[in-house]
């Protein structure tokens, strides 16, 4: 991989046309020298690149793509250098904005000689939830923003993105990997973006079922906040991801994309069997998560009875023992019993035989 670095200038473009604010106003080429890495590949291997990055060697490789193919990747670009790059390839500067929006949700759009797309994942696992909380809906996630012509590539993403990076020390090292072939190149980042959700929802099953567990065997602990917050995340995944499958299906169908070769169309197919089963898997562990839900609430049911149980059958007891202490309570003169000497024991004698009959009662009737 070489980075590199530029010392000319573009037209210096206000932030205003993105945003609608005003600014101050960067270089854009000085912001592309911090986040561009540009292959170039002649059809026999990776072709050198100069040192500098500049408005000539970006136009001569747009000029040169049906000859020497390029990928030209940008790591969390700024507004104004995205769209210096949009300005000089031709793409269409609201692709800029989509490109740039962390919650645009994924997307294909077929433009006069390229398609944008617009790809996302799941980033991993939180310590504190199931799924990390920033980003779409409840999930936080990498944003991939794609332009693939005859040619070229632009890929336009956040920092730390693995897939990226990953494919890039292949090509780096078989170099022929992107001879008039960009679309595998595509491809390759698309499936370890697919791919790598599959541990998340490894991670998150295995999450379900420990909360599962200790349901049966914690009584104060709360779950229902964590597992509905839980079924929440899944389903912005299960959205996300059924998004996705339709693009994939459409990239592995070659729908009026001349971009996409009949040969790599094959592999975008198997992309989108990950993607169908990724969804299924988000439905699976929704019903499950759904399950554990009313179980928790069934066991807390459960317990909230067996203490009513326990407090009616007290109560019961107490009824007649209470009801005999206040008849002997009452202040009357001419109460004969309280004369009798043998009387206090045997009123104790009768209250304790109540309550071993009502004991032995309720055990009959197995409501004990």
């Amino acid at each position: 991989m070489e980075q590199l670095s530029t010392s000319s200038r573009l037209t210096r473009l206000d932030s205003l046309h993105l945003t609608g604010e005003h600014r101050p106003v960067s270089d854009p080429m000085a912001d592309l020298r911090r986040a561009a890495t540009l292959r170039i590949h002649n059809g026999v291997g990776l072709r050198p690149v100069p040192e500098e990055l500049t408005e000539t060697v970006l136009r001569e490789c747009w000029q040169m793509r049906r000859q020497r193919a390029f990928w030209l990747d940008l790591t969390a670009p700024t507004p104004a250098a995205l769209q210096a790059v949009a300005t000089l390839f031709g793409f269409h500067l609201l692709t800029v904005e989509d490109a740039l929006s962390p919650e645009y949700r994924p997307k294909i759009d077929e433009h006069e000689d390229y398609l944008f797309m617009m790809f996302q994942s799941v980033a991993g696992i939180s310590d504190e939830t199931v799924l990390p909380t920033v980003g779409v809906g409840h999930c936080a996630t990498n944003r991939l923003a794609v332009y693939l012509g005859v040619g070229f590539l632009v890929t336009v993403h956040d920092r730390g993105f693995a897939p990226v990076e990953e494919v890039a020390e292949i090509v780096d090292a078989r170099d022929t990997t992107m001879d008039q072939h960009l679309d595998l190149v595509l491809h390759a980042i698309v499936d370890r973006m697919i791919d790598q959700v599959f541990p998340v929802l490894s991670g998150v099953e295995d999450r379900i079922q420990e909360i599962e567990a200790h349901i049966f065997t914690e009584q104060d602990q709360d779950v229902l906040p964590t597992v509905l917050k839980t079924k929440r995340e899944l389903m912005t995944l299960r959205r996300l991801m059924g998004l996705q499958r339709e693009m994939l299906l459409r990239l592995s169908r070659r729908e009026d994309l001349p971009c996409i070769e009949a040969k790599t169309a094959i592999y975008f197919r198997d992309v989108y069997d990950h993607a169908v089963r990724l969804e299924e898997t988000c439905v699976m562990l929704i019903e499950l998560a759904t399950n554990v839900a009313e179980a928790h609430l069934a066991v807390a049911s459960r317990r909230t009875n067996e203490v009513m149980k326990f407090l009616t059958i007290f109560s019961t007891i107490w009824m007649p023992l209470t009801f005999i202490v206040g008849v002997y309570g009452m202040n009357f003169d001419y109460m004969p019993e309280l004369k009798v000497w043998w009387f206090y024991p045997f009123l104790w004698v009768v209250m304790i035989g109540i309550v071993g009959g009502m004991l032995m009662f309720f055990r009959r009737k197995k409501w004990l």
